[in-house]
């Protein structure tokens, strides 16, 4: 059975002194035992650095930080099933995420305990404004490869939440898509567009075939999004998405693609359904998603680790730019 919150913040109060941050509860849910959660922490940097400090031998400072490395297996994930089942896996995303959006909308984008709905009012505008990194680094990875705002005609930007990242898109593109599934997501996300009289953002729901990409587009973007669907429906996502960008277009994202344990097969899955409002962390693998690119016509231009995640003892995180040739 999957640990429980409870269990990782006992863990860590133990060994490391300290509260879990959000990304910590987020990396560990899905081992198997506290003693799983144990071992892991006894060979994080972490854990070495606190057990230094206790030593009265004087040793060299090391500046390595432990990392997955490069012998690594293959990830069993099933990323292909059928019909039926992706209807089902989509389902049960949409009303998680319909959940969050209801009870925590903040919390939900942003897993921080100032954004808690008992605490929002008082961290309101450092939420919105951490928006603002988001959109400079897609202007400053378009910059990197000679491209400036004003060349796309029509931006989209997938999972949109409550708007935290669309109103500064806005200001930069002339046309944006804001997409989420989550209806309770995008009212807020509406709201604040209209508060703020930001009238070059149309906002759409993801539900399947399209996942709200109605009409072909020239730049897409989603960040710390893809990655609480299952893989079936990371795949399916992305290959609409390099189905609908036009010639020239770009693609950047964000996507763990290697987590240390983790598997995915449908049947488990839907076996053991996590309850809803719960968010999932899931991966999908490099060779799949330039499978998909190569399939659709796309190229990379960059491919670099990022920090969105856990550990990176434990996990790997991507940052993709894509361009579809033809």
């Amino acid at each position: 059975m999957p640990l429980s919150d409870s269990d990782i913040q006992s863990v860590y109060h133990i060994m490391l002194g300290r509260d879990p941050s959000p990304s910590d509860y987020l990396a560990w849910r899905s081992l198997n035992s506290v003693l799983d959660l144990r071992n892991a922490i006894l060979t994080s940097p972490e854990f070495a650095a606190i057990f230094e400090s206790y030593s009265l031998e004087v040793k060299p400072p090391t500046s390595s930080v432990s990392t997955l490395g490069y012998f690594l297996p293959r990830l069993p994930i099933e990323s292909v099933v059928k019909p039926e089942i992706l209807t089902r896996l989509l389902d049960h995303v949409t009303s998680t995420w319909t959940k969050l959006g209801n009870e925590k909308p903040h919390w939900s984008v942003l897993s921080a305990d100032a954004y808690l709905p008992e605490k929002i009012d008082n961290s309101l505008g450092a939420f919105y404004a951490s928006g603002e990194h988001d959109a400079k680094r897609v202007v400053a990875a378009l910059r990197r490869h000679s491209h400036r705002p004003e060349m796309f005609s029509r931006v989209v930007e997938y999972g949109c939440g409550v708007g935290r990242t669309s109103v500064y898109l806005a200001k930069e593109f002339k046309s944006l898509v804001s997409i989420d599934i989550s209806k309770s997501h995008l009212a807020h996300a509406a709201e604040l567009a209209k508060g703020l009289n930001i009238e070059n953002i149309q906002f759409e729901i993801a539900t399947a075939p399209t996942f709200g990409m109605i009409n072909s587009f020239d730049l897409w973007f989603s960040n710390i999004v893809l990655q609480h669907n299952p893989p079936p429906l990371i795949a399916l996502i992305l290959s609409r998405m390099m189905s609908m960008l036009m010639p020239g277009g770009i693609a950047m994202f964000q996507l763990p693609t290697y987590c240390s344990g983790y598997s995915y097969d449908v049947e488990s899955y839907l076996a053991n359904p996590t309850s809803t409002g719960t968010i999932e962390v899931h991966c999908l693998s490099q060779s799949d998603v330039f499978q998909i690119a190569s399939d659709a016509g796309c190229v990379p231009l960059e491919v670099g680790e990022d920090n969105g995640m856990g550990p990176p003892s434990r996990w790997i995180s991507n940052f993709f730019i894509f361009q579809k040739l033809h």
